[in-house]
């Protein structure tokens, strides 16, 4: 016991001589480096376009091809030093100085295309897209009589991995074959949605990729019978939030719809709906108010309450012929997007539809081009002041918002030989700009 308590002794007095004799050791450290702001290039902007419509190749069973022509439209007003350049269908503006500033005013496109055959019937039109990492496409369906093809491209010079996920009414669809999906540089996949998620009569579809940045549709269309009735595409959804606006319910042939749904059950989806998608695990309280366009126009009010990670299809009746908007409001974040028809008994076929997505708010200068055949109207609200307009623009030209004083919201409605279809307005950038670098 002593021999340990004078160990102790000698250890403890070794430290106290440490700590009183040890030297005085000034260590310099360097001096931290200063902030320093870079300017940052943005990407190159890039729109890409679907293409013209895919069928089934006859030749080979679970094969797409595509057929016809689709009409693009564009408008690229480039600053000196840009060189707009164009490939198969998607267009890309050069820009190695980075001078211009990325958006619609600087490149916007879009297609159109008629389609008259046994196979397909209608007016299909969809915004060229800037390539993206996450996509949602809200609308579609796989019922009975009802196609919905999944359209992938892959413009960049890197492969892409694609993962779904599908919800359905009750949530998320637990599904085979909706991860690794590759999608080749350079190339397109089309997956036909009756595989993937059958007899789905209401879902959203996310896409996310690694690897190469993609773009997204889906071509959605009706046979009634044997009667093919009714073409579109998808576009890409806004991001969730709890305000989402879609302007250009444009109804036409209201009596028409009603009188085909009572004689036929397969006409029941001529009935206009709002497909709402909450992704989040708190239900939503919704509000949903349809404005007229003018005093003849009578809208209405929706209240519902929406289950929790999962799509509803909210149903718009007693509306009568005329033009409105959209309007819906949300305790939690949703996406939406508005299922038109049209109906006119005495064409033959005698109805289309068309996916109207929430829109983007124009809160700068906005600019979108017209297609060339048809009736093209825009379909502008200010939700603030509740002002709604419908505005008849030429076709084949350009049309430019400037910024406006408040939000507004737009989409463009085109009819075609009664075929209806819609172009969402929309501004495109990536990102760019000044950084800050800080070094520590």
């Amino acid at each position: 016991m002593l021999k340990r308590i004078f160990a102790l002794a000698v250890i403890v007095a070794a430290a106290a001589s440490l700590a009183v004799f040890a030297p005085n050791l000034d260590l310099p450290i360097a001096k931290l480096a200063a902030d320093e702001d870079l300017q940052v290039k943005a990407k190159n902007l890039s729109l890409v376009c679907p293409g013209a419509i895919y069928q089934n190749d006859a030749n080979n069973i679970g094969e797409f091809l595509q057929t016809g022509k689709a009409n693009i439209v564009r408008d690229f007003a480039g600053p000196t030093g840009t060189e707009l350049v164009s490939e198969n269908s998607v267009f890309t503006v050069l820009d190695p100085q980075g001078v211009a500033d990325q958006g619609s005013a600087l490149l916007t496109a879009n297609q159109t295309q008629l389609v008259s055959s046994a196979a397909a019937n209608g007016l299909a039109g969809a915004a060229c897209q800037n390539p993206s990492s996450d996509i949602w496409l809200v609308g579609g369906s796989t019922a009975t009589g009802r196609e919905a093809l999944l359209i992938l491209r892959n413009p960049s010079p890197v492969d892409a991995t694609v993962d779904l996920e599908i919800f359905g009414e009750e949530g998320l669809l637990q599904l085979p074959g909706l991860t690794d999906i590759s999608v080749t540089a350079g190339k397109t996949v089309v997956l036909p949605m009756a595989g993937l998620a059958p007899k789905a009569k209401t879902f959203v579809t996310h896409a996310t990729s690694k690897g190469g940045a993609i773009a997204a549709w889906l071509q959605v269309k009706s046979v009634r019978g044997l009667s093919a009735s009714g073409l579109d595409y998808v576009s890409p959804a806004m991001s969730a939030s709890i305000s989402q606006v879609i302007p250009g319910i444009f109804i036409r042939g209201a009596a028409d719809a009603a009188a085909l749904a009572s004689a036929n059950a397969d006409y029941a989806d001529l009935a206009q709906i709002i497909r709402v998608f909450v992704p989040g695990e708190a239900e939503a309280n919704i509000k949903v108010q349809i404005l007229g366009a003018n005093a003849k126009t009578f809208g209405t009010v929706i209240l519902q309450t929406l289950k929790a990670g999962a799509v509803t299809d909210v149903s718009i009746s007693g509306l009568t012929d005329g033009d409105y908007v959209a309007v819906l409001e949300s305790d939690v974040p949703v996406q939406a997007a508005a299922r038109l028809s049209r109906t006119n008994k005495t064409k033959v076929p005698a109805t289309d539809f068309t996916w109207l997505q929430a829109a983007q708010a124009i809160d700068g200068v906005r600019v979108i081009s017209v297609p060339a055949a048809g009736i093209s109207k825009l379909s502008v609200v200010n939700p603030a002041s509740a002002e709604v307009q419908t505005i008849v623009v030429a076709p084949g030209s350009t049309y430019r918002f400037e910024k406006p004083a408040a939000a507004l919201y737009a989409n463009l409605i085109l009819d075609v030989d009664g075929m209806v279809t819609n172009i969402p307005v929309i501004d495109y950038k990536n990102a760019g700009g000044a950084v800050k670098v800080s070094v520590r």
